[in-house]
């Protein structure tokens, strides 16, 4: 959504001509009618072939036991009972989407090397461009885990994905809340805000409004998100303390080196996973009652 010559910026959603800053960002646009903002300068994102390495990081092996729990959060929006079809959109290397219990089951893309890694454990994979030319596949559910937000056009994967998903099935969308608590205290140190690789900043009425122009409903909102709002607020007060850049999530899902982390660093993540705990609980729990939270999972369906 770049300014080109003579061309007006306005909102994708309701066209209304969008406020300079997000949040007192200037290199973001916000839309107050849509609640929805974007970046003004597109990242170009590339997702190398280490961006999903499996190195050998201690904190990543710690933290493995944890996310397998995240991902029985993930399943339990869908309930547990076998799925006959289940797609996934920015599946990464597929390590949620192998856990799934369904029959059939697809990985949507953009990197080849996330491609190369789910089609190595025998999962069915399409690239993005695949996707959206794909029609009447019948999926019980299609999910876009913190995805919608990377993407050129949400509008386009979610037309796509209502023509892909059976009459009674059912879109999880998991985004960013642009309009929550974390992000009015924390600006730029917001975890989510992540310049290098988000495009797009939802709310839930930005979600509501988008759905409405593919004739679709949101069934409910979950604004407790344990696997992306609470991590999320650690993160940040780590990065407002340390006034770096998501040291902790580089460390546990990006599998860096814990020597590549200053000391002063180390010492706020101590702190904030075990002193600073309490706070960041609370803040949780305050801001999910508000419907204020960090991030959000929205359950949509065919109007």
């Amino acid at each position: 959504m770049q300014r080109t010559k003579n061309k007006r910026i306005v909102c994708p959603i309701c066209k209304k001509t969008p406020k300079p800053q997000m949040n007192l960002l200037v290199t973001h646009w916000y839309c107050d009618r849509c609640s929805l903002g974007w970046i003004k300068k597109i990242p170009r994102s590339i997702y190398k072939e280490e961006y999903y390495s499996s190195g050998s990081s201690v904190l990543a092996k710690i933290f493995i036991p944890l996310e397998l729990f995240f991902y029985k959060i993930r399943e339990s929006y869908i309930g547990l009972q076998m799925k006959i079809f289940y797609i996934d959109i920015g599946a990464g290397d597929g390590n949620f989407l192998d856990h799934v219990n369904a029959k059939k089951k697809i990985g949507v893309e953009i990197s080849a090397s996330g491609r190369k890694k789910m089609e190595n454990i025998g999962l069915q994979t399409l690239s993005p461009k695949e996707f959206l030319k794909s029609k009447h596949k019948n999926a019980d559910y299609i999910s876009f885990w913190h995805v919608l937000e990377h993407v050129d056009n949400p509008i386009n994967y979610i037309k796509a994905a209502k023509e892909n998903i059976s009459t009674n099935g059912k879109i999880i969308i998991a985004v960013p809340n642009v309009n929550s608590f974390e992000f009015k205290l924390f600006r730029q140190y917001w975890f989510h805000l992540t310049p290098q690789y988000h495009i797009w900043f939802f709310s839930p009425q930005s979600i509501q409004k988008l759905l409405k122009l593919v004739d679709m409903q949101i069934d409910r909102i979950d604004y407790f998100s344990v696997e992306h709002h609470f991590a999320g607020i650690l993160q940040s007060v780590i990065n407002a303390s340390a006034h770096t850049d998501n040291a902790l999530h580089k460390l546990i899902k990006r599998r860096q080196d814990l020597s590549s982390v200053s000391f002063s660093t180390i010492l706020w993540i101590i702190f904030w996973c075990t002193l600073g705990l309490p706070f960041v609980i609370l803040f949780w729990l305050f801001a999910s009652l508000s419907k204020k939270s960090g991030a959000i999972v929205i359950i949509a369906s065919k109007v």
